[in-house]
Order: C-alpha cells, then structure tokens, then sequence
C-alpha cells in the first residue's frame, strides 16, 4: 500500500519571493489607507469597517483555497499574503487607536504574540522547518506567525518613521525617521541578511537560517510600507496619493504573481518530464 506524499503548501525562497513580499506590503499599505479613507473623514468608522470586511473575507476565501489544495498554488498563496497585508495594516493600526498604546509597546505586543507562535508551533510539531509545511497543524501555526508579522512590522515601521512632535501623527517613543529614511535604513538591514543567506548558506533548518529567514520576512513589511506612504504622501506633495499607490502595487503585484505562477508551472512540467 503506498503511502500519500504530502507536497510543501509554501513557496520556494528565492530572490522573486522577496520581490514579491516587498510588492505585497507596499499594496497592503496603500490598499488598506485608500480603502479605509473611501467615504471621507467623516465616515472614518465605516472606512474601517468596509477595509476589515473585505480583506478578512477574501483572505479567509483564499487561505482556505491554499490549505484545501493539494499543493502549493501560486495565486492562493500570494493573494492570502496580499490581503493579509491589507488586514495587518488595519489590526495593528486599530489596536493602538483603541488601546492609547505607544507605538513602541504595540511592538513589543506584537513581537511577545510572534514569539508565543513560534513556542506552541515547536512544542506542538518539534519542528520550526519553512520548507516543509504540509500537516495540518504546520500550516496553521505557519499562518498565524506570518500574520503576527506583519502586525509587527507595521506597529515597528510607524515606531521608525514617526516623529514625537509636529506633525498630525506623533508619538512620544517615535524614533523621527520620516518614510523615506526608515524605508532606506531598514531596507539596507533587509540587503544584509540577503547577502548573509547567499555567502555563508546557514544549514537548512538550523537556528540561524530559520531566524535570518524571518527577521528579514518581518523587515518587508515596514520597508514595502515606508515607501509606499513616502511616494503615497510625501513624494512631489503627495501626488500619486493611496488611490495611484494601490493602483501601481495591485498593477506590480499582478505581474509579480504571474511570474511565480509561470516559474511554478515550469517546475511542475520539469518534475513531471
């Protein structure tokens, strides 16, 4: 009796798949202030409203596509990660203007909830490996700690780019980078690790690939978001706006995944031949 092999539910890491990861957060970002800001100032709530219920319901429509599937399946990957980049945004924005919290301790918050993943993921799987996700508890604890990060990096990015006085925006623990500053200083970070993975190549699985794997996964999110809020609401006096920004991330994003989906077909003929 032969045995069902169960196929990776995830992406291989190559450098499109970072590409990718920047495009979907810069789409989160925009996507989510357009969204939300679509009935005016004076109907802020039911914005926020419209922005969780979309992203939430056709993200949960597409996740659910992705686990169902047999296999990792380009467009319901992406397109979960794309609107979880859209709900992020809006939770870890929502948690701090409901709490009153301090950008630095919504950090912490989010980083404490992505750490608490990754114990119940390693004493309930004895097993933390990004490259073979393919039971059922796996992929939810995979999930789960993709979203932690990315309400982490958005609470960390704001915490970078705010400035503690003089604008409509501030926060007394803000770090005053601006957009452009935090995107560039983070994104040289973000360069560092890549390079770390292709010169060293730490063991597969090991401590250090696996952290250096997500320490650049949370550092997408801020750096795909200061850029898009710089080009969104700073570059040229803000004329390209949230509405031109998610237009030029969706117009990105689209090409980005057709290229995975494309990549993803040929490895299947290949394996196949």
């Amino acid at each position: 009796m032969k045995h069902k092999v169960l196929e990776n539910k995830v992406p291989a890491i190559t450098m499109l798949f970072w590409v990718s990861k920047l495009i979907s957060t810069m789409l989160g970002e925009s996507a989510s202030d357009f969204s939300s800001q679509i009935f005016g100032q004076q109907h802020q709530t039911l914005g926020e409203l419209f922005t969780v219920g979309w992203s939430l319901s056709l993200f949960i429509v597409f996740l659910y596509l992705q686990i169902k599937s047999d296999k990792y399946h380009p467009i319901f990957y992406w397109n979960s990660v794309g609107l979880l980049a859209v709900f992020g945004t809006f939770s870890a924005d929502t948690l701090k203007a409901v709490t009153g919290l301090h950008y630095v301790e919504t950090t912490l918050i989010f980083f404490v909830l992505m750490i608490g993943f990754f114990v119940a993921w390693y004493a309930t799987t004895k097993d933390l490996s990004i490259h073979h996700i393919t039971s059922r508890y796996k992929k939810a604890f995979y999930w789960l700690t993709v979203a932690a990060t990315f309400m982490l990096g958005t609470a960390a990015g704001d915490w970078f780019a705010t400035a503690r006085s003089g604008g409509y925006n501030t926060d007394p623990t803000g770090l005053g980078l601006g957009f452009l500053n935090t995107g560039v200083v983070l994104g040289l970070v973000f360069l560092m690790v890549l390079a770390y993975r292709a010169m060293f190549k730490p063991k597969e699985n090991g401590f250090a690939e696996i952290a250096s794997f997500w320490f650049a996964y949370i550092l997408t999110r801020p750096i795909g978001a200061s850029f898009a809020d710089y080009f969104g609401y700073n570059f040229d006096k803000g004329i390209l706006g949230n509405q031109w920004m998610t237009v030029i991330g969706l117009a990105l994003f689209m090409v980005a995944v057709m290229m995975l989906y494309k990549n993803d077909q040929r490895g299947t003929q290949v394996s196949h031949g």
